[in-house]
């Protein structure tokens, strides 16, 4: 019979596919290489995707749980502004004429209401 040395499982893993129960074990990865773990895991989230039916299957499960679709997953997904200018040089008239820059205004009548006094 063959004896093993449990000393030496303690520190060296060797099945890869288990993963490490302890933080310690982890490997150690560069300030570089992490920059990238974002973007695949991104890859590797939408390749599942399609391979369990992709976007014919979510839409088939959105329509039998529309309610789950728009209040979970559809929130999520709408994107927010990332920079707020907070310089306060932007004026009134600045942003009219970019608004006016963008369209056309659009002429229209309008009704003034009394205001009272409560």
């Amino acid at each position: 019979m063959t004896e093993v040395n449990l000393s030496n499982l303690s520190t060296t893993r060797t099945d890869v596919q288990q993963p490490p129960r302890d933080v310690s074990r982890l490997p150690m990865i560069s300030a570089e290489q992490y920059q990238h773990v974002g973007r695949y895991a991104g890859a590797l989230v939408l390749s599942t995707f399609e391979m369990i039916g992709g976007l014919p299957r979510m839409a088939c499960w959105a329509d039998d749980n529309p309610t789950d679709f728009y209040t979970k997953l559809f929130p999520k997904m709408i994107s927010r502004s990332q920079q707020v200018d907070v310089s306060g040089t932007l004026t009134i008239d600045d942003a009219i004429t970019r608004l006016e820059r963008l369209e056309p205004a659009v002429e229209a009548e309008f009704t003034e209401f009394p205001t009272y006094d409560l």
